[in-house]
């Protein structure tokens, strides 16, 4: 529970941050700079995301794999 709370909090100050960076952005160059912006975070958030729940599942088949053998 801990681990997915970690992600969780994570995300969350990746996307804060992202938010910031967009207003704290000068209007001139705001378009390139907000897909940039946009897309880092989004990319950052996708992967520990992701990261966590493959690490999760590949945990829990191995530790289901473990239970069988010892039965």
């Amino acid at each position: 529970m801990a681990g997915l709370l970690v992600v969780v909090l994570g995300d969350a100050a990746i996307a804060a941050a992202a938010i910031v960076g967009l207003i704290i952005m000068d209007a001139d160059a705001a378009d390139a700079q907000s897909v940039a912006i946009l897309t880092s975070a989004f990319t950052a958030i996708s992967v520990i995301t992701t990261s966590y729940f493959g690490i999760r599942a590949v945990t829990n088949t191995a530790q289901s794999s473990i239970a069988a053998r010892q039965e």
